[in-house]
């Protein structure tokens, strides 16, 4: 087997940790919590607020030392980080240092062992596959969200919300720092190997190694750069703030709570076949295109949330935006080299991060208002289609060569 599939499987098992608890698992945590710490919900959704904050300061400093350093050396503080971070949670005595610890070592964990390192990796491991080796990498997140969430929901119930998060930090370390350290190699070379070669019938993806390392100024006066980070952040504000409000929009139709749950596995499971549909097709279409579908597919969602549907166009529409958020992580991450280069992948992705969480924080509180004041989640779905389409045409102008900067010089 090529060794290339070894770096693809840990990037897919680091991120079904990461995403799969951060993400998903984390709101099943509030309820104990709360009554544990005699707090508010206010208080304990700051945790995952002032993650996405230190987020913001984390992606920048890591993105240059993935190019010019280890991405292996990053996952493993990334992995060390998240066991700290569960331990952490679980020994709290105080609400302060829960939220407190949470936020700083999570988001280490998040920003170092997501698309950002793997995905750079993997990049250098594959060419004419490398869609399809993406795609496979980020089915990580949605497996970690449809297996993590009940495995923990049953263990809380179970033990308690401290020792099953003891638990789980013992599994993540034992599973994850063997794979980083043994099956996890930056570059081929390291095993004197090649890329994996292109197969017959499969679309060249441009490598693009000859782009030279650049300086955080020389990304940041590409007009490329701001044209796919602002169709990005718009983007994902607009799905990220919509999936955010989905329990209470069902509850606004009259669904139970009880059926809640099918409607995020119904994103989860689409979600895996969304990744791997377009991981498939970034090897054979042009990336832009693919990217103007995603976006389609999340207004399209959005449009049919819009109607106020019954259950079963719920669903439809849980599929639609779990297909289209699927197919954005293999879409995007095969972008990045061919924009910037392969030794720019890290840089790039470090400096994208702050740009779009600035985009995108606001789109929670707004959606909020919007339904309060309105009474609905209509106008605020309506709006959220209207951003996306602002979102396509900022790819109109993208040149997809690969970016050239005229001067070199320190930033």
């Amino acid at each position: 087997m090529f060794q290339g599939w070894w770096v693809v499987g840990t990037h897919f098992t680091v991120q079904f940790f990461v995403s799969g608890f951060f993400v998903y698992s984390v709101p099943l945590l509030f309820e104990p919590v709360i009554e544990a710490f005699d707090t508010d919900r206010t208080t304990v959704n700051a945790l995952p607020s002032l993650a996405s904050l230190m987020g913001l300061v984390v992606s920048p400093i890591a993105g240059p030392l993935v190019d010019r350093w280890s991405a292996r050396g990053l996952m493993l503080i990334g992995v060390a980080s998240l066991v700290a971070g569960l331990l952490a949670l679980s020994l709290a005595t105080d609400i302060r240092v829960f939220v407190a610890a949470g936020a700083v070592l999570f988001a280490m964990a998040q920003g170092l062992l997501g698309p950002m390192t793997g995905s750079a990796v993997v990049s250098r491991w594959f060419t004419a596959s490398r869609g399809r080796a993406l795609g496979f990498a980020a089915i990580g997140t949605s497996a970690g969200g449809i297996l993590l969430p009940f495995a923990l929901g049953y263990a809380l119930s179970g033990v308690g919300w401290r020792v099953a998060l003891q638990g789980l930090a013992v599994i993540v370390a034992v599973v994850s720092f063997p794979l980083v350290l043994k099956r996890f190699w930056d570059h081929p070379e390291e095993c004197d190997l090649e890329p994996e070669p292109a197969a017959v019938g499969r679309r060249a993806v441009p490598s693009n190694e000859g782009v030279a390392p650049m300086t955080n100024l020389e990304l940041l006066r590409l007009p490329s750069f701001w044209l796919f980070t602002l169709a990005l952040g718009l983007f994902l504000a607009c799905y990220t703030a919509s999936l955010a409000n989905l329990g209470q929009f069902g509850g606004d139709l009259g669904i139970e709570s009880i059926q809640i749950p099918s409607l995020i596995m119904t994103l989860s499971a689409c979600g895996i076949a969304g990744k791997l549909g377009f991981g498939y097709l970034a090897d054979r279409v042009p990336l832009r295109l693919l990217l103007w579908v995603v976006i389609a597919g999340t207004a399209a969602g959005l449009g049919v949330f819009s109607t106020e549907p019954s259950m079963p166009l719920l669903l439809v529409g849980c599929g639609l935006l779990g297909m289209a958020s699927g197919g954005i992580l293999p879409v995007w991450n095969a972008m990045v080299p061919q924009l910037f280069g392969l030794a720019n992948f890290g840089r790039a992705m470090g400096l994208m991060a702050p740009v779009m969480g600035v985009v995108i924080t606001p789109a929670y509180p707004l959606l909020g208002y919007v339904r309060d004041s309105a009474g609905s989640y209509v106008p605020a779905f309506q709006g959220a289609i209207g951003v996306l389409v602002a979102a396509a045409l900022f790819l109109v102008p993208l040149r997809m060569d690969p970016a050239k900067p005229a001067s070199r010089g320190e930033a």
